[in-house]
């Protein structure tokens, strides 16, 4: 996504610009006006220092005119005209233009072919061989792309357009720290060029340096703040720095800006949750479309947000949505998401409160999984509030015994007999509990059922 969306930020080199979004290239005007350009300058232009550009004859310019008007209403026939000439006996020009018209047809194959003629007949032709480039990217042929590329740079020919194609080339090879070193060509040749400033802040995520990489996103979300990449990059980084406020304060910007696609806002919404912040974790799905296209961990994290944050109603239309995905396809979910979806139609009904239900539901997944200590723990829960205590204690017991819920295990249960007054045993079960983990609130908790056993 990232590559096509630089490839197309980029001038195709044949006398005129290419528009920002691939659906543009198909439009005949813009095709045309790029033709008529090239067949001017191939007409009446001299030769360019080192053969790096052709000569047309001016049968060949006549050519290229008439290619160019019908280019305005219709691509392939123009190809068409062209592609009946002699291969053998055409100039590179009408090469070149039959590649760029197939370049815009989005059909790389014969672009390439198209291409690498117009380069066995010249092989200095530099705007042939950025194009050629180009369509070895788009074709995800990268290994090509650098050979041809580099080519450009032994002889000195590179713009910045070209160091910049290098570096992606070089990127998507796995060579970061060259890619690093073209698009800093590419910045010294164009200071400020969005792109190879993106590029190579790519480059040094690549290489784990993501303080220099933040610095310089920065840099260009103060040029760009429309920039949706930006956002994403940069976010990406804090978390890969720890710094989880910035990451969040970064997607939060992009979500105001109305810049944010779905995958951000999730990942926002996860970034909440892991803060606490449930609210604000429900407000964040609430911005993906009903039909936006989630994978179910993604929903059912989104379910859960909305149940802690007390809106049922979203977290109703959550499981519905993930029962689609179920039925659509029985492998859509893994037992993990099944078991997820139980627990989040458990909590579901507790918050409507629905006990029995509820009960039934947590029931069930421990039928699966008799080792899922959270719902151990909230069936328990629901025992006590029903009065059952023993069977709450039952399964405060058996969450006790799971590494990691010890010390919530242990305080419930200590809960439970300070409600019988039996606080001797309450302040065993405490301190139990303080030794699996100290914490604050226990321990005030702990002295105050001490004070009631004197």
């Amino acid at each position: 996504m990232f590559l096509s969306r630089i490839l197309t930020r980029l001038r195709i080199s044949n006398g005129g610009n290419i528009a920002r979004r691939p659906q543009r290239w198909r439009r005949p005007a813009a095709a045309a006006t790029a033709l008529l350009c090239c067949a001017a300058l191939c007409a009446g232009a001299q030769q360019a220092p080192d053969g790096e550009e052709p000569v047309a004859t001016r049968r060949e310019a006549e050519l290229l005119a008439r290619v160019a008007s019908v280019a305005a209403t219709n691509l392939n026939a123009a190809a068409a005209m062209l592609t009946a000439e002699d291969a053998a006996k055409s100039g590179a020009a009408v090469d070149f233009t039959l590649g760029n018209l197939y370049f815009r047809l989005e059909k790389f194959e014969p672009a390439v072919e198209a291409y690498t003629r117009a380069l066995e007949k010249m092989p200095r032709f530099r705007r042939a061989r950025l194009n050629l480039g180009r369509a070895y990217l788009l074709q995800d042929k990268p290994a090509q792309a650098v050979d041809t590329l580099l080519y450009l740079a032994r002889f000195g020919q590179p713009d910045a357009d070209g160091y910049i194609l290098l570096g992606h080339a070089l990127d998507l090879e796995q060579h970061p720290v060259s890619a690093e070193n073209a698009y800093r060509q590419a910045l010294l040749l164009d200071p400020g060029n969005s792109d190879g400033l993106l590029g190579l802040a790519r480059s040094l995520v690549r290489q784990s340096r993501y303080r220099e990489a933040a610095g310089l996103l920065e840099e260009l979300l103060d040029l760009e703040p429309e920039r949706r990449e930006l956002w994403s990059l940069t976010a990406s980084v804090r978390l890969a720095l720890a710094e989880h406020d910035k990451a969040i304060a970064s997607l939060e910007s992009a979500r105001r800006l109305g810049t944010a696609d779905i995958d951000m806002l999730a990942t926002l919404a996860d970034l909440y949750l892991n803060a606490g912040q449930p609210d604000d974790a429900a407000s964040a799905f609430r911005d993906i479309p009903p039909d936006g296209p989630l994978p179910a961990d993604r929903l059912l994290r989104a379910g859960q947000a909305f149940i802690q944050a007390g809106e049922w109603q979203h977290a109703a239309e959550i499981i519905r949505r993930v029962e689609s995905l179920r039925d659509s396809s029985p492998e859509a979910l893994d037992p993990k998401q099944a078991a997820g979806l139980l627990r989040l139609k458990g909590d579901l009904a507790r918050m409507r409160g629905q006990k029995e239900t509820a009960a039934e539901i947590y029931s069930e997944i421990l039928r699966i999984d008799p080792l899922d200590a959270r719902t151990l723990l909230v069936l328990g829960d629901l025992h006590r509030e029903s009065g059952a205590l023993e069977e709450a204690l039952m399964n405060y017991e058996r969450a006790s015994r799971i590494a990691g819920h010890e010390a919530d295990a242990l305080v419930r249960q200590a809960q439970i007999e300070v409600e019988r007054s039996r606080y001797g045993r309450a302040v065993e079960l405490l301190e139990a509990a303080q030794a699996f983990e100290d914490r604050p609130h226990v321990a005030r908790y702990l002295e105050q059922v001490r004070r009631l056993v004197r």
